[in-house]
């Protein structure tokens, strides 16, 4: 066989195939996608809490500067209140222009007199509104950016002679405050957005966040709220916040810092080797095929002769063998299979039949369809003349049930009952596993079901360890039956034996299930003589409305075990409650409202009983919702509840109570009339009247 190019085409070809890839290529796939996210995290987690770090070292610098061009326009200050009528020595201005755009001393008046550089008045002006020119802290003034950086104004405050006032502002220059020039504080790709006390930008760069601080939309890390990952742009940034606060040294001055890099930027490595990890995974792949290819041309060859003989017994064709000498244990199964198809052709043909019978004998409890079935398929299997079922009676041992196929029609089956004689009886129920009755051997019994057989096959059928019953197969002329025949009809005896005790046992469970039932409804109405066989009848009245009312039999069933447990809760309620005379007070009435659910609980362990829990719990709901234990309105309510509120009810008060007589039934037809829509389904209500006006 051509592997090379109809590889594909093998079944076994592709699972060996798919084998290797799950074994070898998926692992190692997967460990690398492990990997690489973990890294991923890993390198995520890093760079955030590197950026937690730079933002706090970014904000201490910040200050450092602060607090220099306060001490600058300190000094200044200084000189100008020991001579305020002299001229400013130039030296003092030196070093200004690194870190001052312009410096000016503002003159009563709001005169300004240059020092250094320029300043915009009007700009100034507009500013000095925020300023306290009386407090001896440095002022701090800015104005929000707009499509470029914010201007920072530093002011300290001073007084000449005479007590005259005055203030040195300076014009901070934006590279130096921030940190961008020729000496940055900021760390290498990253991005600096700062925010004024209201969450107003001062100062942007290049992919920094439009708008204000808290229209950022915001994807948490971790517990800490000031480290976070927003999207701009359609980039996703990772970004670390941190408040600064200058109130110990400068006038009303906070500003929140937004230090951010770029995801991008972060995870380039792993970018770079995710472009790679195609080629890895193609190279696994083509690796794989080919060590999958070299195992399978060795070993397809016999599988594909074992493939085509097993189609073949498919087909039903048991005369070809397959020839494998591959000298392993391939071979050995060649031999195996070639002993398979000899034995399925003998086999094949009575296993069907066996089946069609196994199946027809089990689908069913009903003893009669069972018997039935049985004795017209192995009439039709064995090619008999008659099939005969006969059944010993224990209590009149002189008498036998007899059923007798001769037609071809399950309904045909005759059932007769004969008198036998104790030598019949010994001969037909000896408990041999089979026996063949011949000419001589034929006992009257025999002869007068079937006068035309001349042969029979007994088989005993072991039914509750006695073997009282025999299924017996008669023909005209005696059969040609091998070992294997007789077998297959001890088989079919032994599975009738298995269906009549199924049978058996359900009849009993049914029977044991409705006599409890029946007991634990007279153990709850023996507690008191005013319900003596209120559960009975409260069960019978249900049944016969679910009846009229077209409800399936199932349904019908459980509403007769439903009525009789419905009040089991009850047996958690004092005596004294249920029997007392008067009125019940408010802590009686509610322990009686417990019974349902008391009730449920009961019976809830029990599998048997669980489509019947909510007829127990629900039979006090009220069709408005006023009911207890739970509240429950219209059709929330179990349909079968709503049936057997209605049935409690009635016999309930027209039976006498200790409280009470019991009421005539007009009175409590009005009941129930009037309680439509409220206490009970209408529907229910109606069928319930028609029920009663015929009885």
């Amino acid at each position: 066989m051509d592997l090379g190019v109809d590889f594909l085409k093998s079944r076994v070809a592709r699972r060996f195939s798919l084998l290797f890839i799950l074994c070898a290529f998926v692992p190692t796939v997967v460990l690398i996608a492990i990997s690489y996210q973990k890294v991923s995290g890993e390198l995520e987690q890093q760079s955030i809490r590197r950026l937690k770090h730079e933002a706090n070292a970014y904000g201490m610098a910040l200050f450092d500067r602060m607090i220099r061009l306060d001490h600058e326009l300190r000094i200044i200050t200084r000189l100008i209140s020991n001579a305020p009528n002299a001229p400013l020595d130039a030296a003092a201005a030196v070093g200004l222009e690194e870190i001052f755009a312009g410096v000016v001393i503002l003159r009563p008046g709001e005169r300004l007199e240059p020092i250094v550089g320029v300043i915009d008045p009007e700009q100034l002006q507009k500013l000095l509104g925020d300023a306290d020119l009386a407090d001896e802290k440095t002022f701090v003034l800015s104005n929000s950016a707009g499509s470029g950086p914010g201007r920072v104004f530093f002011g300290v405050n001073g007084r000449g002679g005479g007590a005259q006032s005055f203030a040195v502002i300076g014009e901070v220059r934006s590279d130096y405050l921030w940190g961008a020039g020729a000496n940055p504080l900021l760390p290498p790709l990253t991005e600096l957005t700062v925010y004024d006390r209201n969450g107003q930008g001062i100062m942007a760069t290049e992919n920094s966040p439009d708008g204000e601080y808290r229209d950022l939309k915001r994807r948490q890390h971790d517990d800490d709220p000031r480290v976070f990952a927003y999207q701009h742009r359609g980039e996703i940034f990772f970004a670390s916040a941190v408040n600064i606060f200058f109130e110990s040294r400068f006038q009303r001055t906070g500003w929140l810092i937004l230090l951010s890099q770029a995801r991008s930027d972060v995870m380039a490595a792993m970018d770079s080797f995710r472009q790679t990890f195609p080629v890895i995974i193609l190279f696994l792949l083509l690796l794989i095929l080919y060590l999958s290819m070299r195992f399978i041309r060795k070993n397809l060859e016999p599988l594909k002769r074992l493939t085509e003989g097993t189609r073949r017994v498919a087909d039903r064709d048991f005369s070809r063998r397959v020839e494998i000498t591959s000298n392993d244990e391939f071979e050995d199964l060649g031999h195996a299979f070639n002993e398979m198809t000899g034995q399925l052709d003998k086999q094949f043909v009575a296993l069907q039949l066996l089946a069609e019978i196994d199946r027809a004998i089990l689908s069913s409890l009903d003893r009669k369809e069972i018997l039935a079935t049985t004795l017209l398929r192995t009439r039709e299997f064995f090619g008999c003349t008659t099939t005969i079922f006969i059944k010993h009676s224990r209590q009149s041992p002189g008498h036998i049930k007899v059923y007798t196929m001769f037609g071809r029609r399950m309904e045909d089956p005759n059932i007769s009952y004969h008198t036998s004689s104790e030598e019949e009886r010994g001969l037909l129920f000896s408990g041999e596993p089979a026996r063949f009755l011949r000419d001589g051997e034929i006992q009257p019994l025999l002869a007068s079901l079937a006068a035309e057989c001349r042969s029979f096959l007994c088989l005993p059928v072991v039914f509750d360890h006695s073997a009282d019953r025999l299924l017996i197969f008669g023909w005209t002329e005696s059969p040609d039956l091998g070992e294997d025949a007789i077998a297959q009809a001890g088989q079919i005896a032994n599975q009738l034996a298995v269906a009549l005790a199924n049978s058996r046992l359900v009849e009993d469970l049914e029977k044991l299930a409705i006599g409890t039932i029946e007991a634990l409804a007279r153990t709850v109405d023996a507690k008191s003589k005013w319900t003596s066989g209120h559960s009975e009848r409260v069960a019978e009245l249900s049944a016969t409305i679910g009846r009229n009312m077209g409800l399936a039999e199932k349904e019908i069933n459980s509403l007769q075990r439903g009525g009789l447990l419905h009040d089991i809760g009850k047996i958690g309620i004092s005596m004294a409650i249920l029997d007392k005379p008067g009125r019940l007070d408010e802590k009686e009435y509610a322990a009686v409202c417990e019974h349902p659910a008391i009730g449920a609980r009961i019976l809830e362990p029990i599998t048997a009983y669980q489509d019947i829990l909510p007829m127990v719990a629900q039979h006090h709901e009220r069709y408005d919702g006023s009911g207890y234990p739970e509240g429950l309105r219209g059709e929330e309510i179990d349909l079968r509840a709503r049936i057997m509120a209605v049935a409690d009810v009635w016999d309930a008060v027209v039976s006498d109570r200790p409280y009470r007589e019991g009421w005539i039934h007009d009175r409590a037809k009005k009941l129930i009339i009037d309680g439509a829509g409220s206490h009970f389904d209408p529907e229910v209500v109606e069928v319930f009247l028609a029920v009663v006006a015929e009885a």
